[in-house]
């Protein structure tokens, strides 16, 4: 699991402990004479119970494909180029460059707007994800965006993130080991109509 949604989750939590504290302090403030403790026990452990499913969840699920990655960058960076929100980008990413119907990167995605996707193939020139890494350790992802509606003015974008071995894909870490390869390149088919 990323630390980024172990932190998400752990931060709901937090939060849900913090408002069940607030519900028992509200409740324990009342006047004494008709308060009902067992309501303060029930609010409070309610909340413990939401806090622990969330936890739970967190850690049941499987982790993000490096591909769920990826497109969470390219989609806050096509953002500003855009002037879209990153969660509309995101589905219409997914969908130009060919994720198929029914994978883990799809699923529960909304349907992309034509709005999103015509735009997105109207600026988008290329995208390449590059990763460099020795067998076993820790490597870099490179994340090279070229756009610009203005094919003559084409802009470059590169995101470089540390990794840990086990987040590099497995068809990158195949030709790492099988080929000696310590950078290899994929790139993005970011489909035309």
């Amino acid at each position: 699991m990323s630390d980024i949604t172990v932190e998400k989750s752990l931060r709901s939590a937090r939060e849900m402990i913090e408002k069940a504290l607030r519900e028992m302090a509200d409740r324990a403030v009342l006047p004494k004479s008709g308060a009902d403790r067992g309501l303060v026990g029930r609010i409070v452990l309610r909340q413990v119970l939401k806090m622990m499913d969330v936890v739970i969840t967190a850690l049941e699920s499987p982790p993000e494909s490096d591909s769920v990655v990826v497109y969470g960058i390219l989609a806050e960076e096509c953002e500003p180029i855009l002037g879209l929100p990153s969660s509309e980008i995101f589905s219409a990413l997914v969908e130009i460059c060919g994720e198929p119907h029914g994978s883990p990167v799809q699923s529960g995605l909304p349907e992309p707007k034509p709005t999103v996707i015509e735009a997105l193939r109207r600026e988008l020139v290329a995208v390449t994800v590059e990763y460099r890494a020795q067998l076993g350790a820790r490597g870099v992802r490179i994340i090279e965006v070229l756009y610009g509606a203005d094919r003559e003015k084409v802009r470059r974008k590169r995101i470089t993130q540390d990794i840990a071995w086990d987040d590099i894909p497995e068809e990158a870490r195949a030709r790492i080991i099988r080929e000696g390869d310590d950078a290899v390149t994929l790139t993005l088919p970011v489909g035309r109509a």
